[in-house]
């Protein structure tokens, strides 16, 4: 890839670097963004939480890699979409969770408590204690669907190819005026 870009540059070749990188770090800020974007898409959760979990890597003129990566544990169910929110314990009912956009789920023996904020339970036996917190998937994990992945992977490639033709042109123009 750099030597092609040299070639583009010919007299200039010595700031290829400097063109990719600045391309690649344009690119990774376009994919941290639909990162956000693509997930939301498919699953109820807000962007606050998604971008807790992203670490973003950038390029420079002597390391040409950039990458956007997500670490990050289980989601509580209650990030996600949780009708109803209210906490009732008389309720008969059994409350809904929708994690993905497409679905809601009934969730049988779960409750909804105020536990520094509300957080959904459900009794691990018979008995009143103990409960469990129950959660949905991390956010890496929400990454990985495929539709997810395909998408933002075009728009970070094609993102990547716009920016290097427009460094290059930018370094050429500069050179010759």
């Amino acid at each position: 890839m750099i030597t092609e870009v040299e070639k583009k540059l010919g007299g200039f070749h010595k700031q290829a670097p400097s063109a990719i990188s600045r391309a690649l770090n344009r690119a990774v800020t376009t994919v941290n963004s639909n990162v956000k974007k693509e997930v939301r898409k498919e699953y109820n959760i807000k962007a606050k939480d998604v971008s807790e979990t992203l670490q973003k890597t950038r390029a420079n003129k002597s390391d040409l890699r950039a990458s956007v990566t997500s670490k990050g544990s289980p989601v509580g169910l209650d990030k996600f979409k949780v009708s109803p929110k209210t906490i009732n314990p008389n309720r008969k009912s059994p409350i809904k969770i929708g994690v993905k956009k497409s679905s809601l789920t009934k969730v049988m023996g779960a409750f909804v408590t105020d536990i520094n904020g509300s957080k959904v339970f459900k009794r691990s036996g018979k008995s009143r204690l103990p409960v469990e917190r129950l959660f949905g998937p991390s956010v890496p994990q929400m990454l990985g669907n495929e539709n997810v992945v395909q998408v933002i992977e075009e728009k970070g490639q094609e993102t990547f190819q716009k920016r290097l033709e427009h460094e290059i042109g930018r370094i050429l123009k500069k050179g010759s005026g």
